[in-house]
């Protein structure tokens, strides 16, 4: 599995550790991950510099010693050209990883997290990116985005634009967030640089996975499910994509992510009726977003 670790992870100085409006989290959130299986941290989002270029350093070490692979966040300059390919079942996925803001903090971090500490979108040569990946033997290539405008259900103008540039380069599968909603999954074609027709998948905002935000369409979210298909004439065709609707059940002590599609018929030990009514809600709020041929799972 591969997520976006939006927090910075490890002790700061002698700064307590924080939530909103600049996050900070204990290594135990590592733990957690890496139990829940998750092999892949993207680290670029507006949130990577909340402690600032120290801040980003810690957290690249700590990710590192707990054994995810990881991109988008970088402790020198060499690791900002590091290539990073994983094998999946035998196929060898190229990952890149991109943020389009850091709240401004790139003012009052040091000079090294703008010079090569975020991988910025504005600083991004896709094209050249990908093929990097590819001359490294890279099959596939996804691609993670933190973009857009928070609190919107459909992708701004520049987010459309910007994926298609991503679909023109070579990326086969682009996965969004930071809008903190859903937004709609779909195929997107573009044409590439030598003239053909590229295919990619292009989630905008796979919304929220763990939130304690209360906003209607912000307790919610999806995992994008697919499966990569050899192509008898060479390549990899992306198929059978579904979506896993998530919802944020907030309790006393804990915030649970739980797939809807599971309790539509009875609610979890717990639930009361009124969470149990705003999960069906949300449920149905997420089929008339994304079902347009994405169906529903339930994992």
């Amino acid at each position: 599995m591969i997520f976006t670790l939006e927090t910075t992870i490890g002790k700061f100085r002698d700064v307590p550790y924080s939530g909103f409006p600049r996050f900070n989290t204990p290594e135990a959130l590592l733990d957690a991950l890496r139990d829940a299986g998750v092999d892949f941290l993207s680290l670029a989002n507006n949130h990577i510099l909340d402690r600032f270029f120290e801040g980003l350093v810690t957290t690249v070490d700590r990710v590192e010693a707990w054994g995810f692979d990881f991109c988008g966040a970088n402790r020198t300059p060499a690791e900002q050209v590091r290539l990073v390919v994983v094998t999946v079942n035998g196929i060898r996925v190229g990952m890149l990883c991109y943020t389009e803001f850091t709240n401004d903090m790139d003012d009052y971090a040091s000079p090294e997290a703008e010079a090569y500490g975020v991988n910025y979108m504005r600083r991004a040569d896709y094209a050249a990116d990908v093929q990097r990946l590819k001359d490294a033997g890279a099959e596939v290539v996804f691609a993670m985005l933190h973009w857009g405008e928070e609190y919107w259900r459909r992708p701004e103008e520049n987010t459309v634009v910007q994926a298609k540039k991503l679909v023109a380069a070579g990326v086969d599968v682009i996965l969004g967030g930071h809008p903190h909603m859903v937004q709609p999954v779909e195929f997107v074609e573009a044409q590439a640089a030598d003239g053909t027709l590229r295919r990619g998948l292009v989630a905008y905002s796979l919304g929220n996975f763990i939130s304690n935000m209360c906003l209607q369409y912000t307790d919610s979210g999806i995992m994008l499910d697919f499966t990569l298909r050899e192509r008898p004439e060479g390549g990899f065709a992306v198929e059978d994509v579904r979506a896993v609707p998530v919802y944020c059940w907030r309790r006393e002590d804990m915030i649970q992510a739980l797939c809807s599609m599971r309790y539509l018929n009875a609610p979890p030990e717990g639930m009361s009726a009124f969470e149990w009514a705003r999960l069906k809600e949300s449920y149905r709020e997420l089929r008339e977003l994304i079902d347009e041929g994405i169906p529903m799972t339930g994992g």
